[in-house]
């Protein structure tokens, strides 16, 4: 008689593998080398001291705002093990954004690594104390689970501003344990951790890696440099990687010796580029897989293998595949019903994935959360699609007013009621530009109540304490009134991808002579990456169509034409050609006095 599958349960399918792999590594971290078993211990403490010190309670969200580093897997597998559903807080968003997610979860604890207040109803556990191991016996948890019980609360965009909150069971992840498909990532893989863990892009290389004895190269906290990032790839010999489409495309354009060791690059979160893909194809002997996911389905959903360029060509538009095991897809009309090869319909997922819900929400539950022909639970994306005739399916666009930049989701309506608190906008509207084979990015038109111009800096400050760093319009256009249809309702339609850019006033002009000499080649790089002829040395990066991305590029560019170490960061924090001039001039000067 066969053996009965494994539970669905994350914590199950850790300890197997720990079973396994005991003295395998687990994390890598720099230097540092932590084994499954060592993982496991350190886990077994923090969910020991959370029930006993903090008296968290089966099912309870516990709030994690911590960096990127050895100790947060530690602590996401210990607030599993103690039954509680870990609730990540991204300490590189606004404090804003992070309060109201503990506020919306209601969350009495918080694992932490800074000094960050979360107000009076919140107990803070720090890190240092919860993963103090003293040499002693640790008892294993004993709280019962099963695949519908909570594992993650991940918050996404509300399109009323409010975070939605999804309730993400055991099963939902643990899918990619004994049912991962094509992927077959086993003990002998080694995945790099890339993704901030407050995204679901973030379990596809957490679990895929935990679930099975791979290696998981833990990246430093934030977006990497390209040398950091190829480094990691090259030195630690990664075998499987994931990334957003945009990445990718940096990638295969500056650094693609960078993919040559990879058997699988997982793409997912973009429409892909045909050009790159293609390109990409010919450069590695591995697999590229167009794929699709969504946090309402836990994690990855969907794969489309490309090896050739052929692979690429024969299709108008890249499918993004077939489900994996565990995943029912469906392309159904407005009334539920299977549409035939060809017709566009809305993409539709069931199984194993299938998110509890969203937290506290019932009607919007209800909404996304459907019944299928069969009386099981989909979940409706809102993303428009179309089957092939061999069964492949291939995404068409949206249906509302949520898109994806770069990876990330955004609903634009939140933007919007964002950028209208500012105190001097009276109207705004905020458009999502790209098609298909570009990439998207976001353009903001409003008014003011005076009839006179935000300067674009203010804007993008503002924007920046209330919504995540994705989430900021890369263009910001002033009108003295919004377009409006004969309904009297802003006439979005009207407001079309602007082609001018709009500056900033001048800045202060002191500058010493080395930064002088340095604008002239950092303002062209940048406009080569970003294609904006009329940029100037004082216009705001991110708020003249600039995004993360083309930071990671100008950062590469630059490091290599001036033999310093520029990071992505570096470029967000001086945000302009002339204060970005003046940064790199003062590291060269230091490196001179230190030679």
């Amino acid at each position: 008689m066969a053996a009965p599958p494994p539970p669905l349960v994350l914590t199950t399918l850790f300890e197997r593998a720990v079973e396994r792999f005991s003295e395998r590594p687990a994390l890598v971290e720099g230097e540092r080398v932590t084994s499954y078993a060592e993982l496991d211990r350190c886990s077994d403490l923090v969910a020991a001291r959370l029930r006993e010190r903090w008296d968290v309670a089966p099912g309870e969200p516990v709030g994690v705002h911590m960096a990127r580093r050895t100790e947060l897997y530690a602590v996401m597998l210990g607030i599993l093990k103690a039954g509680a559903c870990v609730t990540p807080l991204n300490p590189e968003h606004p404090e804003r954004f992070v309060g109201r997610v503990v506020a919306e979860s209601g969350m009495r604890v918080v694992v932490h690594d800074g000094e960050l207040d979360f107000g009076p109803a919140v107990r803070t556990a720090p890190v240092a104390v919860l993963t103090e191991d003293d040499g002693g016996e640790v008892a294993k948890s004993d709280v019962d689970l099963d695949g519908d019980s909570l594992a993650f609360l991940m918050f996404t965009s509300g399109s009323t501003g409010r975070p939605k909150g999804v309730r993400i069971a055991h099963r939902g992840l643990a899918r990619l344990g004994p049912g991962q498909g094509p992927l077959a990532v086993t003990e002998h893989d080694t995945l790099v951790q890339l993704a901030a863990y407050s995204f679901a892009a973030s379990t596809i290389e957490i679990w895929l890696s935990l679930l099975h004895g791979a290696k998981l190269v833990v990246l430093p906290p934030g977006l990497p440099s390209l040398p950091v990032l190829c480094d990691a790839l090259l030195r630690h010999r990664v075998s499987v990687m994931s990334m957003p489409g945009g990445l990718f495309n940096v990638l295969v354009n500056e650094e693609p010796e960078a993919l040559s060791g990879l058997r699988a690059v997982l793409l997912s979160g973009d429409f892909p580029s045909p050009t790159h893909l293609a390109r990409a194809a010919e450069l590695t002997d591995g697999v590229i897989y167009n794929g699709y996911g969504c946090t309402e389905n836990s994690t990855i959903s969907l794969l489309h293998p490309i090896r050739t360029p052929e692979d690429v060509s024969r299709y108008d538009r890249v499918p993004v595949g077939r489900p994996l095991p565990g995943v029912a897809v469906h392309v159904l009309d407005d009334d539920l019903r299977p549409c035939p090869p060809g017709e566009v319909g809305q993409l539709c997922l069931g199984g194993s994935g299938v998110a509890l819900g969203y937290l506290d929400q019932p009607e919007l539950t209800a909404e996304k959360f459907v019944s299928g022909q069969d009386g099981a639970v989909l979940y409706r994306t809102g993303d428009l699609a179309r089957l092939t005739g061999d069964g492949d399916v291939v995404l068409v666009g949206r249906a509302d007013s949520m898109v994806k930049v770069r990876g990330f989701r955004v609903e634009l309506s939140e933007v919007e009621l964002a950028l209208r608190a500012h105190p001097a906008v009276e109207q705004a509207v905020v458009r999502a530009f790209g098609g298909a084979a570009e990439e998207k990015h976001l353009a903001a038109f409003y008014s003011t109540s005076d009839g006179r111009e935000v300067p674009v800096d203010d804007l993008v400050s503002y924007l920046s304490g209330e919504v995540p760093r994705y989430a900021v319009p890369s263009s910001f256009h002033h009108m003295d009134r919004l377009p409006h249809n004969v309904n009297g309702k802003i006439d979005r339609s009207a407001l079309t991808d602007p082609s001018a850019p709009r500056t900033t006033e001048k800045g202060d002009d002191s500058m010493n002579d080395s930064a002088a000499l340095l604008e002239p080649v950092i303002l062209q790089a940048w406009k080569d990456i970003s294609g904006n002829a009329q940029f100037t040395t004082t216009d705001s990066f991110l708020g003249h169509g600039g995004n993360s991305l083309h930071f990671v590029q100008l950062a590469n560019r630059l490091q290599k034409i001036f033999a310093v170490e520029i990071e992505t960061e570096d470029v967000f924090r001086h945000g302009t050609v002339e204060r970005l001039a003046a940064f790199i001039a003062e590291v060269r000067d230091s490196q001179s006095v230190s030679r």
